[in-house]
């Protein structure tokens, strides 16, 4: 009786180990990406330049309810602004003026990297009337440029209560 020794085909054994090796690679290098849900807001620093300042400015940031008209819309017709596009009006805030600028959708993606953010307001497409913009973002300025919304600004507490009441009226309309 001959007896057969069959060795093992070391290049299909080679490929599959590399193929498995690349895959581990591949897969133990991908870096996993963490979203934030926000519940209420979130401030978010470096947006516009203004005049005479070299750091953008801090950002008013909320989730949009597209079930609503567009919140540029929003704003217009209520502070009589008369344009959709490029919202920018004048306030007065516990007799405080101040300038309010809405940035628009493609601003928005300039400035921030608004993909750490969570969507939690996903409606069907039937029910969407407003914008399909996924967040909202709003900068104050007050006469001398200042942002009102950075750490330092004797106007911070002031505006965000602003900021939060104008959110709070858009959202129960």
């Amino acid at each position: 009786m001959i007896m057969f020794h069959v060795e093992p085909n070391r290049k299909t054994l080679f490929r599959k180990g590399f193929l498995l090796f690349l895959v581990f690679l591949a897969v133990s290098c991908i870096k996993p990406q963490h979203t934030i849900e926000i519940q209420d807001y979130v401030l978010l620093e470096n947006g516009k330049q203004v005049l005479g300042k070299e750091k953008g400015l801090t950002a008013f940031i909320f989730e949009n309810n597209p079930t609503k008209i567009p919140f540029h819309q929003f704003v217009a017709d209520k502070y009589a602004v008369g344009s959709y596009t490029d919202v920018k009006y004048d306030v007065k805030v516990d007799g405080y003026r101040f300038k309010v600028l809405v940035y628009e959708n493609a601003e928005m993606e300039k400035y921030f990297n608004m993909s750490q953010f969570m969507v939690t307001n996903s409606p069907s497409e039937t029910n969407i009337v407003g914008s399909t913009a996924k967040f909202i973002a709003i900068s104050v300025i007050n006469d001398t440029n200042e942002d009102c919304l950075d750490d330092n600004s004797l106007y911070k507490h002031v505006i965000i209560n602003y900021l939060k009441n104008l959110k709070d009226e858009f959202n129960n309309l």
